[in-house]
């Protein structure tokens, strides 16, 4: 399938208005993938999910009249790994929002399209000229998997009208990554990795999960006790980035080196350093001083 083709036939559908609760959503159309963002950056993220919603919300209470602008559905008319009906392809907020302000129906663009091509289209609609933009890996991954598609996972060259110029475009990422990309392709083995770590339309590995060769993407998959762990860690830590964001880097340096001192009969010291010295100022010296016992240092 043209998949520029079915873009600019969304673009061009007359749009139609269609009950809300008619649309399916599915995690394979939807490009905004958490678990892929660095902690660092999932608050903001977050916050600016939230904040766009709820614009998009009072525009659509403010007046009865108002319409934002249509989503795009994709018609599956054959059972393939989903039941048929109308998936959103595009609009995931839009639809939040028209819910939220308890709107009955949403005006949409609708084509029917097959399973394969409604993954494609997912990844390449979100990646360029939208209000809310994609954090940089998500992007990178969408272009990964949009190539795993175009090249039957590596097995075969890019198709005639595509060059690493074009992918690099469609997704606001470098041709040096799009080379990169095609280089590891072939070398991939999808059963190495865990679930976790696999695009459920495409059935290809994250493109970081690849990336991150060491990283525990490809482990097995954590137990229950491990997920929870990791979920509550996963809170300290994106409580930590509030408050690392809002200091300087002298503060950090010193808060951390307090916590260390506290935390160093718990822990293994070297590793407790190895972690500070990311936030530690070129000048301040007091860090290094941690390898040795706290005994030497008073």
């Amino acid at each position: 399938m043209n998949y520029d083709a079915a873009l600019e036939q969304f673009r061009r559908n007359p749009q139609q208005l269609l009950p809300t609760n008619d649309v399916r959503l599915a995690d394979a159309l939807q490009p905004r993938v958490a678990r892929i963002v660095p902690i660092r950056d999932k608050g903001r993220i977050e916050q600016s999910r939230d904040q766009h919603i709820a614009t998009l919300r009072l525009a659509l209470e403010a007046s009865e009249q108002t319409q934002l602008d249509p989503v795009w559905i994709a018609s599956i008319e054959h059972t393939e790994p989903v039941a048929a009906g109308l998936y959103l392809v595009d609009g995931h907020h839009r639809l939040t929002a028209y819910r939220l302000a308890g709107r009955d129906v949403i005006p949409a663009s609708i084509l029917p399209m097959d399973w394969r091509a409604a993954i494609a289209v997912s990844k390449l609609v979100n990646c360029t000229s939208r209000s809310l933009a994609l954090h940089k890996e998500q992007c990178l991954d969408a272009a990964w998997q949009y190539l795993a598609i175009l090249t039957h996972r590596g097995a075969n060259e890019l198709p005639k009208g595509e060059s690493l110029r074009s992918v690099a475009g469609r997704f606001g990422i470098s041709k040096n990554t799009v080379s990169s990309m095609l280089a590891y392709l072939p070398r991939v083995v999808p059963t190495e990795f865990n679930s976790l770590a696999i695009d459920p339309g495409t059935g290809w590995p994250r493109w970081r999960c690849v990336r991150e060769a060491n990283s525990p993407w490809q482990t097995s998959l954590p137990t229950s006790e491990q997920q929870q762990l990791d979920r509550d860690a996963e809170r300290v830590a994106r409580n930590i980035v509030k408050l690392v964001d809002g200091s300087s880097p002298a503060i950090r340096a010193r808060a951390l080196e307090m916590l260390a001192n506290d935390e160093v009969h718990a822990t293994d010291q070297l590793a407790s350093v190895e972690l500070l010295a990311r936030f530690q100022p070129c000048s301040m010296p007091a860090l290094s001083q941690l390898t040795h016992p706290l005994s030497q240092r008073n």
